[in-house]
């Protein structure tokens, strides 16, 4: 007796997702720090709480004038380590300096700028800034790197710490990055794009240079897909129309992020950890095509292809894919109804 089996074949609408989901799993056991921006901090009465400073932070500040201090508390435990990084703005930007406080006698209270507040009973360590002879490179914004000041310290003396970044130049620009354990909330995670816009604000770039690739590309995107359905004499429906524009929302999200790969490799020079900015840059592109040929889709609406929008909506959240618009309305693509019911007042 033969027995005849079937082959099994990879439908080509199953091979998208399955590629994506690969990708994410070797995306996942990434190394980034979460992006907090400080203001306000300029007393040590005031300083900025990091209530779990083992938790991988990177704090963007901004020291108006000369002699300002930006005051930082940690609470620190035995066995736990202080571990931090201070970076300028460039090359040319002024250095600032770190002063670490903690509860103990071993470190020396001498040589402190005259304007730093210290705790009584404090020791202090002044770390000086020096500036950095080559630019780093960070894949995840992305962004080039500029350390000056590297600390790590094992905590002998618990209790609450302090640091202080303090600059002899007016206007210096810092990020203080803190921590070494990889935690986040849901929120901190999915707020990234967010955070990240922030991070290129601090570098001094304006709001329409960092959004210009995006609103190119949604808005010329959406241009050439409204004549060509309009040349087509086709009429898609507004879960189409919502499918479409999440998908130029994610190839617009790529946009920015090859942009500002671009920009800081023209600073920094090639490094490998390029590789990275270009995995979070092609699966934007691949979930936009992806949306893209299921807006395009003129036939009705199955439960498989709203849930494969559900799939590109909660991938895209993931893996900071279209600023978090695409990814909502790739979500609402898939409840939507194929028709919206038309309101016809009562007659009186």
């Amino acid at each position: 007796m033969i027995v005849r089996t079937r082959p099994i074949i990879l439908k080509q609408h199953w091979l998208l997702p399955v590629t994506l989901l690969l990708i994410l799993c070797l995306a996942l056991p990434v190394n980034a720090h979460i992006p907090v921006s400080a203001e306000g901090n300029y007393d040590i009465s005031t300083a900025f709480s990091l209530e779990k400073p083992t938790k991988s932070y990177v704090i963007y500040g901004h020291l108006h004038e000369a002699g300002d201090v930006a005051y930082y508390q940690l609470r620190m435990n035995p066995g736990e380590r202080l571990v931090l990084s201070l970076m300028n703005a460039g090359y040319n930007a002024s250095v600032p300096d770190v002063i670490v406080m903690s509860p103990t006698t071993t470190l020396s209270p001498g040589g402190l700028p005259a304007q730093i507040s210290v705790p009584q009973g404090y020791g202090t360590e002044l770390v000086k800034g020096q500036p950095p002879p080559i630019a780093g490179y960070e894949p995840f914004s992305p962004a080039p790197v500029f350390e000056v000041v590297t600390y790590s310290k094992e905590i002998t003396a618990p209790g609450l710490w302090y640091l202080a970044v303090v600059s002899p130049a007016d206007e210096t620009r810092y990020s203080l990055a803190v921590g070494y354990e990889e935690e986040y909330t849901p929120s901190e995670w999915v707020l990234v794009p967010v955070s990240v816009i922030s991070t290129h604000l601090w570098e001094g770039q304006s709001i329409l240079a960092i959004l210009t690739p995006f609103l190119a590309v949604v808005i010329l995107g959406f241009i050439v897909i409204s004549r060509r359905e309009k040349r087509r004499g086709s009429h898609l429906s507004y879960s189409c129309w919502l499918a479409t524009i999440a998908g130029l929302c994610y190839l617009g999200g790529a946009a920015i992020t090859l942009v500002q790969m671009m920009r800081a490799l023209a600073v920094t020079g090639f490094f490998s950890s390029v590789a990275l900015t270009l995995v979070f840059a092609v699966i934007p592109l691949a979930l936009g095509i992806w949306a893209l040929r299921m807006g395009r889709s003129s036939s009705k609406r199955t439960m498989q292809d709203r849930a494969f929008l559900v799939l590109i909506g909660i991938l895209g959240l993931i893996l900071w894919a279209g600023l978090i618009i695409g990814p909502v309305l790739a979500i609402g693509a898939a409840v939507l109804p194929e028709r919206l019911p038309s309101f016809h007042p009562a007659n009186k």
